[in-house]
Order: structure tokens, then sequence, then C-alpha cells
């Protein structure tokens, strides 16, 4: 009985220990039930999110390059592999140092785009195929430890847009300052003025478009004889007189009577390709030559000659302007001439008048 009674506290420990133990057991299992409950919500999230990240990875419009501190591309996106012009597989591991139009320092020039912090801007690009294309990137390095994002655009289009719009602004505003300018020389030239001023205005008003040396104008006075009514030097209003005979014949300058049959003008880029040229000055050599006839309806009644020391100085646009205003200076110079004879006779008037006993003769 003694031994009994002994025995039944080490069935009440006994029985108390497996009790906690089972109350134990009962716990841990609840609580790898809930680790794992947490562990399968924390995988499930980080799977949507890493599907979020690879469809917006994959999906994006701009190329993303993932780069190391040696510019190796790590990874990349599919709209890198179509900017590049390379295969996913091929472009990954590839130096992007080998994309850089700069072939001279093209580690430096991206080892400048990973430097510390953000960066944009544009650089030209080289694909696999060889083709130049203009792209906006952005940088950022380090995003994670030894890892640089490089994203980028083709703005090859925009940018050839925005080249165009810039030559259409510049050619119409060359076009604006080209027609007020045309606008006011012929308003001046309209003027009645005396033949030596209209000659200045002439020559002043077209050497903003016409990179002239010496410009004289060329009167004719009979058939075949052409005078020089003006010359002047390309500083504008000084007048420059030259060993330039002052009565010429246009049948030994072969150039002179060229010009005077064509009404659109005559353009010698280079003097030294003419067999049959011969220079107007006897003290200068003509390298290039502008010939632009004066009319007044079906009669001509001069020549402008503009003329520079060195070739191929005068081109078809120079040309094109000069002869837009031979019109309103040949009806200028046609003014002029009614003007001098206005005044002659005016004079002759006055002559006569002033003198009464030859009034009453």
């Amino acid at each position: 009985m003694l031994t009994r009674y002994r025995s039944q506290p080490s069935l009440i420990l006994l029985g108390s220990a497996t009790i906690v133990l089972c109350i134990m057991a009962l716990l841990h299992a609840r609580f790898l039930q809930l680790a794992q409950t947490r562990f399968l919500l924390t995988r499930e999230s980080l799977d949507r999110r890493d599907y979020e990240f690879h469809s917006v990875f994959d999906r994006a419009l701009d190329a993303i390059l993932i780069l190391d501190d040696q510019l190796i591309c790590q990874e990349a996106n599919p709209a890198a592999s179509r900017l590049l012009g390379v295969d996913h597989h091929r472009l990954v591991g590839r130096s992007m140092g080998q994309f850089s139009a700069d072939s001279t320092e093209p580690s430096l020039l991206w080892r400048r785009l990973l430097g510390e912090g953000p960066y944009r801007g544009r650089m030209e690009l080289l694909r696999a195929d060889g083709a130049r294309i203009l792209t906006e990137f952005s940088s950022s390095a380090n995003m994670l430890p030894s890892r640089h994002l490089l994203m980028l655009r083709d703005s090859t289009a925009q940018v050839r847009a925005e080249e165009a719009r810039s030559r259409s602004l510049a050619v119409a505003k060359s076009n604006f300052l080209e027609a007020q300018v045309l606008r006011n020389a012929t308003l001046a030239l309209t003027h009645c003025a005396p033949m030596n001023a209209v000659l200045d205005n002439l020559l002043e008003n077209v050497h903003p478009f016409i990179p002239y040396e010496t410009a004289q104008v060329l009167l004719l006075e009979a058939p075949g004889r052409l005078f020089l009514a003006r010359e002047v030097c390309s500083e504008i209003g000084k007048t420059h007189r030259s060993e330039f005979a002052e009565t010429v014949d246009s049948g030994a300058f072969p150039v002179l009577m060229r010009a005077l049959g064509q009404r659109g003008g005559l353009l010698v880029s280079d003097t030294r390709f003419e067999s049959d040229w011969r220079n107007l000055s006897r003290e200068t050599t003509e390298g290039s030559w502008l010939g632009i006839p004066l009319y007044t309806g079906e009669e001509a009644v001069g020549v402008l000659s503009f003329v520079h020391t060195s070739p191929n100085r005068f081109t078809a646009e120079h040309l094109r302007l000069a002869a837009s205003l031979a019109i309103p200076a040949s009806l200028a110079i046609q003014n002029a001439r009614l003007h001098e004879r206005a005044e002659i006779f005016r004079a002759e008037l006055e002559r006569h008048f002033s003198n009464p006993q030859r009034t009453e003769n």
C-alpha cells in the first residue's frame, strides 16, 4: 500500500508533463500552420509584385537596361532589344560601349552617364545593323550595389522634325527679311531722284544679298557702247574709281554681250574656266562675276556688274536675288533720265524767260 501511494506523485507529474507536451505540440503545430500561411501569403505577394514588375519591365515602351560597373548589360527589356536591333540573349553580357556612336572614347561617354546621381540628356547610338539613332536617356547610378539603371527612348523622328522646323523657320525668317529689304529697295528706287543718287541707292540695297567686292552700273549710250555710270566697293557708300575704262565697246567683252542677251542674268562662278573671259578692270583680276541686264520693256538700258576676286563666291541664289531688283532698278534709271531731261528743260525755260528781250524777239 505504501508503494502504491508513493507512485501516485510520479504518475501525476508524468501526466502533467504529457499534457504540457501535448499543449506545446498543439501550439507548435498552430505556429507552423500560421507560419506556413504567412509564408504562402508573403510568397504570393512577392510573386504578384514580381509579376507586376516584369509586366511593367517587359511591356515598357522605353528601353530599360541594367548595367554593372564594367558597363556590361546584365538585363534588358524587349524594348531595348528592338531599339538596339539585337536579340535579348545577345544583348545581355554585351558591353554598352559597343553601341556608342562616339568611337573615340565610348567608355568615357558611358561612365559619364552612369556617374553619381541621376542624369538626363541626348546622345547618338549605333544600332547592331549600323544605323545611327538619336536617343533621350535617363540614368541612375547604383540603384543596387554595382547595378545601374539606364532608360533610353528613340527621339530620332522628333529631333529630325525639330531640325526641319528650325530650318523652315530660318528660311521663313530669311525670306521675310529678304522681302522687307527688297520692298524697301523697290520703294527707294521708285522715288524721283538724280541719277547718281539712284545708282548709289541701288548698289547699297543690293549689297546685303550679294557679297561683292566691286559693283558697277554700265549704261548703254549707243548700240554696242557702254559707259561706266557708277562704281562702288564693298564698303557701302564709298565711291571707288578703278582703272576701268569710262566707255567700253561691248563687242570687246563677250561676257557683257552674253549678259545683255539673257534676261535672267549671267553667272560666272570661276573666270579661269571661261575661254573668252577678259577682265573688266585693268587693276584687279576677277575670280567670279555676276551680270544682270537692265531692261525697260524690250529695250536694254545697261548692265549691273558684280565682281569678286575669289572664285565661286556667287551662287544661283545670288543671281536670283539680283535679278529680282532688275525691273525696279531699270524703272528707276529710266525715271532718273526723265528727271534729268526735265531739269535740263526747266533750266532752259528759266534761262529763256529770264531774258525779256529774247522773249520778245
